[in-house]
């Protein structure tokens, strides 16, 4: 409503051109953090394939590209914990997942354990 009086040049109160100001610039951060940078992961056949599906980028990755990968832990609360797996690519291009994002989060770390466990950086 506020930006339609803006727009159609109505003589329109101090707190519509407010309001615009305010979350103009917070509904564009929202659009980009949630749907422009979704991305959609797989993970077998000794590759990594990441997928940006609005953008519509792909990138393709074999295991021999990791640089080193790690597991990040941090604990928020008497007995819950944040974890996130950060890989580092050849490219500098660096994927980073948290366990909250990713409904395969475990079945990622093993993988890498598995294939990639010489990469593995395990200081912290």
């Amino acid at each position: 409503m506020n930006l339609v009086v803006i727009i159609n040049g109505q003589l329109a109160a101090w707190y519509n051109y407010v309001v615009v100001i305010v979350l103009i610039p917070i509904g564009v951060f929202v659009l980009y953090r949630i749907f422009i940078r979704y991305k959609i992961l797989r993970l077998g056949d000794n590759k990594i394939q990441i997928e940006y599906p609005v953008l519509r980028q792909l990138k393709k990755y074999s295991l021999d590209q990791i640089v080193a990968w790690r597991e990040n832990k941090v604990k928020t609360s008497k007995t819950s914990e944040y974890k996130e797996l950060q890989i580092l690519f050849t490219d500098k291009n660096k994927l980073s997942v948290g366990h909250k994002e990713h409904t395969e989060y475990h079945r990622m770390i093993q993988y890498l354990a598995q294939k990639a466990a010489k990469k593995r950086d395990v200081s912290a």
